[in-house]
């Protein structure tokens, strides 16, 4: 998971009892986790709560319940992070694990991104014998995908099999598709 500095530097501050107060920081907590379990999302923190602070807080929420953490690799990140009160460390980690699986809806209802692959195992069968001349050594190749499916630990295999043209031409668009993702990641990049 990357953070950008503002945020990293925003989780910090809420080590800092004196920059954020205890009440303060309960309500940043009770406010934040709330947003996805009660329908009137109009609720006003108090003006001693800052939005940068708000937004930097649900994004790290929202990476946290993306990658699927579990508490200790959440309690990592804040080590990570240098936000090392244990007590709200302890405070959010308990409303995280309260609301995890409605965040996780949440996003999943709200996102438009695609399962993540993670594996592809291949082989190559070649047929010796068949009752057809015309196909006699003809390889064949089995794929075996891995996939996860978005903001889930659910993991589907998906096995096919093709013939080396048919393989041959799934490689060229798998290489178009990577190419236009790096002219994509080049063009964000010289905007900014």
């Amino acid at each position: 998971m990357e953070l950008n500095r503002e945020i990293e530097e925003d989780l910090r501050s809420l080590n800092n009892e004196k920059q954020l107060p205890e009440k303060n920081y309960e309500e940043l907590i009770e406010k934040s986790f709330s947003l996805f379990t009660t329908a009137n999302t109009n609720d006003q923190l108090s003006s001693s709560i800052d939005k940068h602070l708000i937004s930097s807080v649900l994004t790290f929420l929202f990476e946290c319940v993306k990658y699927d953490l579990d508490e200790a690799a959440v309690r990592s990140k804040f080590d990570e992070l240098q936000f090392t009160n244990k007590s709200r460390q302890d405070r959010f980690l308990q409303a995280y694990t309260k609301h995890f699986p409605t965040i996780q809806l949440y996003l999943k209802q709200k996102t438009i991104e695609h399962d993540r692959l993670l594996n592809v195992n291949w082989r190559l069968d070649l047929q010796v014998k068949t009752n057809y001349t015309d196909k006699l050594l003809e390889p064949i190749y089995t794929l075996d995908w891995t996939k996860r499916e978005k903001y889930t630990s659910n993991i589907d295999h998906i096995q096919f099999t093709c013939s080396q043209e048919s393989l041959q031409e799934l490689l060229e668009k798998l290489k178009d598709a990577q190419s236009v993702l790096h002219q994509m990641q080049y063009q964000q990049q010289t905007k900014k």
